[in-house]
């Protein structure tokens, strides 16, 4: 039966039918296997295919995932370079940090994003760089990362310039800055964030941002 279910991934694969590829995984059973199938066609020409691959990646440990991640970081997707942000984050390769640094300036702004809120979930003391960047992003989603990762590593002057970006009118950037502020709440900041919040919630809103708002909010 695996070696049925191999031939049939293969072909799924070959015709980056991704609904199937995924219903084929789940029968196969076997997380060792699964993952070295992924890994099999991490280098795929089909962007979904990649996408998707990666994706998946995140679950899995070893060697051989850092290593796709690695790869996946110089990738021509964006989607895919974020997920290897993300693995490398997940699996803690403080090795790679400087290519982590390096994906501050990359050409797509979510990609900045992941790669400043994963430089600041390893604890490194990158202020610096992230401070420098900060300075000359001009991108919104971006910022909410840069923000995120300053105040998380100490710089909590941050606060400040996170809180503008609830003004912001981009639904994407708001409800970012929103997981961000609940991640951070403390005893200290509470206060502050909490009037923040519940003065958005006053607004006309999308209901996209105020599903997320009442995640956090009585």
């Amino acid at each position: 039966m695996p070696n049925k279910i191999y031939k049939s991934l293969l072909i799924a694969f070959q015709n980056a039918d991704l609904e199937t590829i995924d219903a084929l995984l789940i029968r196969l059973n076997n997380s060792e296997k699964e993952k070295q199938i992924l890994l099999e066609f991490a280098d795929s020409t089909d962007r979904d295919v990649q996408s998707f691959v990666y994706s998946k990646l995140y679950d899995y440990d070893g060697n051989d995932v850092i290593q796709a991640a690695v790869n996946g970081l110089q990738n021509e997707d964006e989607i895919v370079r974020i997920s290897a942000i993300e693995i490398i984050g997940k699996q803690q390769v403080f090795e790679q940090l400087p290519a982590l640094i390096s994906s501050l300036t990359d050409s797509d702004e979510l990609v900045r994003c992941y790669a400043a809120e994963t430089i600041a979930f390893l604890g490194t003391d990158l202020k610096d760089q992230l401070v420098m960047q900060a300075k000359a992003e001009q991108d919104e989603i971006a910022r909410t990362g840069l923000y995120y990762a300053l105040y998380s590593l100490g710089a909590t002057e941050y606060l400040t310039a996170l809180l503008e970006l609830l003004e912001s009118e981009s639904h994407v950037v708001v409800i970012r800055t929103v997981h961000h502020l609940a991640d951070i709440m403390s005893e200290a900041n509470k206060d502050a964030i909490l009037s923040a919040l519940h003065n958005l919630k006053k607004r006309e809103l999308p209901v996209s941002i105020k599903e997320v708002l009442n995640e956090y909010l009585d």
